[in-house]
């Protein structure tokens, strides 16, 4: 086993160095992602051409925002003498957004738009016909590089400009020479920077914004296109803005400025209580939605008609004085009362019937005495006095109250 000991580390040793190669090869990659945004340092961002703005523009504050049109607040959207430089891709800005853009340029403002694509919108405001060198650089990959040369007489020289990095740049064929002018070209001589006068102020056209990168400036002494490009706008404006919002724009879409119910709708409390509100409100009308039932009437005792009629009669044999015949039915009512409730038999009313009676309900015997011996000498009498009737009518009474 020792004698290929070396050849095993030898073999470590080699697989090692390999990896380290090719991590250290990997690691040294050019990183090509064209992101335009002035926070990125790599080729293709712009981080060199926001460096150098202050000394462009000495006299001006600089703000840098990725805000829709209408939220430029660093700006004064009513006053002149100022400046949005617009780092784009594919501008792809609607009616509404361009209608922004104008306004204030007309106000003595100045937009230096740089992009390498435009929405229709955007085509038809400017009056310009443009196309993307997409099949050139397919065609000629081995001539993939930017040149760019700037315009006589608008400046001093109209050297060439370039870098050996990607040329990702489009041509302005059509354009309006009414309102436009030719502030620069591409390689292939067809215009790709252009001024728009609008109102007080212009409208700067830039379709090559690789021109901006810090590949582009960093090269060379191609820091001089940049510095001669920016010149357009004066150097006394007061407010420099680099907006990056069709940076992050999505493409395709038309972002509309948020409604207030939206951005209500960003406060939790609001949201919970106005989703609570709708929950509550949807579960009363579905309660309500509920066939009404009409209202359960309150339960009433039965009522004892027997009872009743018994009185009436009752007093209509009081009222006649017929008091013999009253009180046979009152004693007929009571003996009919004792057999239903009681099971006592009122054939014979005597003292067992007394005793019985007072066995089953537990009321003195001598008051039922009393009430049998009453009831057996009805027959015997010729008449009843008021007084007896009464007596008679209150020993019931007593008798049904306490049994």
């Amino acid at each position: 086993m020792r004698k290929y000991t070396f050849h095993i580390i030898a073999g470590l040793v080699a697989i090692a160095f390999l990896l380290i190669l090719v991590f250290s090869t990997k690691s040294k990659k050019m990183d090509e992602r064209v992101t335009l945004k002035q926070s990125d340092k790599i080729p293709y961002g712009t981080a060199a051409a926001k460096e150098l703005l202050p000394a462009i523009f000495p006299n001006a504050t600089i703000y840098y925002n990725k805000l829709y049109p209408a939220y430029w607040d660093s700006l004064d959207m009513e006053q002149g003498n100022q400046a949005v430089i617009i780092m784009a891709d594919q501008f792809n800005a609607d009616e509404d957004e361009i209608s922004r853009i104008i306004s204030f340029v007309k106000k003595g403002n100045y937009v230096f738009l740089v992009a390498k694509s435009f929405s229709y919108e955007a085509v038809q405001a400017f009056h310009i016909s443009y196309n993307e060198n997409t099949i050139d650089q397919l065609i000629n990959r081995e001539n993939d590089s930017l040149r760019l040369r700037l315009e006589k007489p608008v400046f001093a020289s109209d050297r060439v400009y370039l870098y050996p990095g990607k040329k990702y740049e489009s041509s302005i064929y059509a354009l309006d020479t009414l309102r436009s002018r030719v502030l620069g070209r591409g390689e292939n001589g067809r215009p790709d920077f252009i001024q728009m006068q609008s109102g007080k102020g212009s409208i700067f056209i830039h379709v090559a914004p690789l021109a901006f990168s810090n590949y582009f400036l960093l090269h060379k002494d191609n820091v001089g296109y940049y510095q001669s490009a920016l010149s357009v706008i004066p150097s006394s404006v007061n407010k420099v803005l680099w907006n990056e919002y069709y940076l992050v724009k999505p493409k395709g879409t038309k972002d509309k400025e948020p409604n207030w119910l939206g951005v209500l709708m960003k406060y939790p409390a609001f949201k919970w209580a106005l989703l609570t509100g709708i929950l509550t409100l949807l579960i009363f009308v579905l309660l309500g939605m509920r066939r009404m039932q009409r209202m359960i009437p309150a339960s009433v005792r039965p009522h004892n008609d027997s009872l009743d009629f018994i009185k009436t009669m009752g007093r209509l044999y009081f009222d006649k004085k017929d008091h013999k015949n009253l009180a046979k039915k009152m004693a007929s009512y009571f003996l009919d009362h004792v057999r239903s409730n009681y099971k006592v038999s009122t054939y014979t009313l005597d003292e067992e019937f007394a005793r019985n009676l007072h066995y089953k309900t537990g009321y003195p015997e001598q008051e039922i005495a009393q009430l049998v011996r009453f009831i057996n000498d009805l027959d015997g009498l010729p008449a009843i006095s008021d007084s007896q009737l009464t007596h008679f009518h209150k020993q019931l009474e007593l008798f049904y109250q306490n049994t």
